[in-house]
């Protein structure tokens, strides 16, 4: 008998870690209403999206109680509609989304290029309208109202906590020990008790809605107006001076004054903080100094590059921003100590301060960086800059006990404009082209642009034609991951899924998703199937002739489902090499089953005929999932990895998933998890019931089969 394996809720499994946890690229979960679309209709766009790393949930409304329903079940990402047909029409489940608040986008999935239809999809409030045979747009258009919408609800999340935080800055105003006052247009608004004790009133009403300059000193009213101007003229959010201020019995004392612009109730003002410390000023100047460099530090670096950001995001004042990392830092402190780091800090700090312009800004936020904002708008002039910089800090030595130390430097540069995003991301964009730099050269001693996204994915475009070469040439390799028993110790069959990639030109390795969907023709997709067959035959030839008893799940494209020379073939090959057909099992995705039903069931049939196994993977996404498990036979059932990344998040889903996986096991059917990634999900797949599963978790795709499936627990 089996053992079943106990377990808790802290500690589930963790002999299945025998390798470090990689993160898998997970698929973007996407919430789906069909509107009006027949399974058959929706099984093509369900694959197109899954070529694309979007992993669909659909749901199939057909009337408009089960619109209304669907509406109060969740929040959907996207509808997708068709002409209208019945008496529910698009028009009115617009009318329904507006009358609700729901912010939806629908795309309407004509048969055909019709201007009439696009027209009136277009007046009636439709976000775009698309023909079912143009699958490049089709998918272009989900993807970009998949964006906006992502835009929109991450900007109502930004609104909430700004609210939020423009609160919670009014409070700690009020509650300051320093005296604070805004001002509009000059006049005093609101004022805060220390404003009050500083200057010797007692009530708000004897100030509010006085002008400020009424408590200056009168020599100094003229240089406190000249100082708002200039803040306005040059669009400076922050600015400190001195002044002679009057208490409320006109007496007299000296103050630091900050004026900065503020946002309250969505209307711009300017805060006047009032510090009576004669030393403040010089103790700001160091505060904000390194103490080894010399150099302005991380925090005068993150207050001016927000007014350098706000500034070019009104257009016209285009910079870029250089970080510099020493690349050999940390290798000298280990053997010279902080004496020898430090030591080299110093330098590079006066080389720079020697290269660098002051009209640029320079300064040295960590230990081992500095950051450079270049104030030219010509990017090519920052990367002649950075190189130059480069080189000079390569030849730079430092002696340290009578012992020469130097560094080599990486630089990454982003480019500072009017779509710039927030500092932290400006930063990490920086720091991103530096490990680009790194992984190309392997130790960096250079300059590296960040490039944005939009442009790699135009440089990906550029880049079809040699894959579709490489796919040609049958230029692949295989890997090979564990499928893991969950409930038992008994490993009579040790289960590995065989995953195709194709090699770059760079030798890099590029996933299905990534390149077959170049594939244009059906005749060059079963050739692909053929070689994966074949080779992983040798493989597991070689297993059983070393008394390793290997089972492989192997991948089946869609067009090899009408192919009926290949199970011929395949049959042919088992036979000569004398390989148990029970050893294979072939996956076939749900959602090639759902356009090709037919062909599916008739291809699984001589599957089984033969002794293979069948699994059905994908599991869950199409609308007429039960038909399919009814339709074609089959002994697995793999689940799409949407059901993996939403568990443990919503208990509603979870109890959908525990339904699922009870469903299965009615019928039999052994269950399988992909994209497995840490113990707490193991553990409520476990709870769940699912037989097998499979993730870098466990193990990342290999080149060897050699999961070590008797582990002690």
């Amino acid at each position: 008998m089996s053992q079943v394996i106990e377990v808790d809720d802290s500690t589930l499994l963790e002999k299945y870690s025998s390798n470090q946890p990689r993160k898998q690229r997970l698929r973007r979960n996407v919430q789906l209403l069909f509107l009006g679309l027949s399974a058959e209709e929706t099984a093509p766009l369900i694959t197109l999206l899954r070529t694309s790393r979007i992993s669909p949930r659909g749901k199939q409304i057909n009337n408009e109680q089960e619109f209304l329903s669907a509406l109060s079940e969740r929040s959907w990402d996207l509808i997708l509609c068709t002409i209208d047909r019945g008496e529910f029409t698009s028009k009115q489940a617009i009318s329904h989304l507006k009358r609700l608040d729901k912010d939806i986008p629908v795309i309407q999935i004509i048969p055909s290029s019709d201007s009439h239809l696009l027209l009136q999809g277009l007046k009636n409030h439709i976000q775009a309208v698309v023909p079912l045979d143009e699958k490049e747009l089709v998918l272009i258009n989900i993807r970009r109202e998949l964006d906006h919408l992502d835009n929109r609800r991450r900007l109502r999340v930004a609104e909430v906590a700004l609210a939020k935080a423009e609160k919670r800055a009014e409070q700690l105003m009020l509650s300051s020990k320093n005296a604070i006052a805004c001002c509009d247009q000059g006049t005093l608004i609101c004022i805060n008790e220390s404003f009050l004790d500083l200057f010797g009133f007692e009530s708000n009403e004897q100030v509010e809605g006085k002008p400020l300059i009424d408590l200056l000193n009168f020599e100094d009213r003229k240089k406190f107006t000249e100082q708002l101007n200039k803040m306005d003229a040059q669009h400076l959010n922050e600015s400190e001076l001195q002044l002679n201020v009057q208490r409320s019995d006109r007496t007299e004392f000296t103050a630091n004054v900050e004026l900065s612009v503020i946002e309250r109730n969505e209307k711009p003002l300017i805060r006047v903080l009032f510090r009576v410390d004669d030393h403040h000023v010089g103790g700001l100047l160091n505060e904000d100094l390194d103490y080894i460099s010399g150099l302005f530090n991380k925090h005068h670096l993150h207050k001016q590059l927000e007014q350098i950001t706000q500034r070019a995001q009104r257009g016209g004042n285009d910079c870029s921003l250089l970080y510099i990392e020493l690349d050999q830092l940390e290798q000298i402190k280990e053997k010279r100590g902080h004496e020898g780091s430090d030591q080299l800090i110093r330098d590079v700090s006066a080389l720079l301060h020697k290269k660098v312009n002051k009209a640029h800004l320079l300064t040295h936020p960590e230990e081992n960086a500095f950051v450079i904002v270049f104030k030219d708008p010509h990017v090519e002039k920052a990367e002649a800059f950075a190189k130059k910089l480069c080189q000079c800090i390569a030849n730079t030595c430092s002696t340290v006990a009578g012992v020469e130390v130097q560094s080599t430097c990486s630089i990454g540069i982003t480019i500072i404009n009017d779509s710039t995003p927030p500092q932290d991301e400006l930063l990490n964009r920086a720091r991103a082209a530096i490990s680009d730099l790194r992984k190309e050269t392997g130790n960096g001693n250079g300059v590296k642009l960040h490039i944005p996204q939009a442009a790699i994915t135009e440089e990906k475009d550029d880049e079809l034609d040699a894959i579709r070469c490489a796919v040609e040439n049958l230029n692949f390799k295989l890997l090979y991951q564990p499928i893991v028993n969950l409930t038992s110790d008994d490993h009579n069959e040790q289960y590995y899924e065989v995953l195709l990639r194709l090699l770059n030109e760079d030798q890099s390795l590029v996933a299905p998703c990534d390149f077959m969907n170049t594939v244009e023709d059906s005749e060059t997709a079963i050739k692909v199937d053929r070689w994966v067959i074949e080779h992983s035959l040798i493989q597991l030839k070689r297993s059983l002739n070393s008394k390793v008893k290997n089972t492989l799940f192997l991948n089946i494209s869609a067009q090899a489902l009408s192919d009926a020379k290949l199970l011929t073939w395949l049959s042919g090959v088992l036979r000569k090499n004398k390989i148990p057909a029970d050893r294979l099992v072939f996956q076939i995705s749900e959602s090639d089953i759902a356009i090709s039903p037919r062909q599916a069931q008739a291809f699984t049939e001589k599957l089984h005929k033969i002794h293979c196994r069948v699994c059905i993977k994908h599991f869950g996404n199409a609308l007429n999932a039960n038909d399919i498990l009814s339709m074609v036979r089959s002994n697995f059932v793999k689940l799409d990895a949407s059901y993996i990344q939403d568990l443990n998040n919503t208990p509603e889903l979870d109890e959908q998933f525990y339904s699922l996986i009870q469903q299965l096991s009615s019928l039999e059917k052994v269950s399988i998890a992909p994209q497995v990634e840490d113990t707490k999900t193991m553990a409520s797949l476990w709870k769940a019931g699912v037989d097998y599963v499979q993730g870098n978790y466990l193990q990342p795709p290999k080149e060897k089969m050699d999961y070590d499936f008797f582990a002690e627990q």
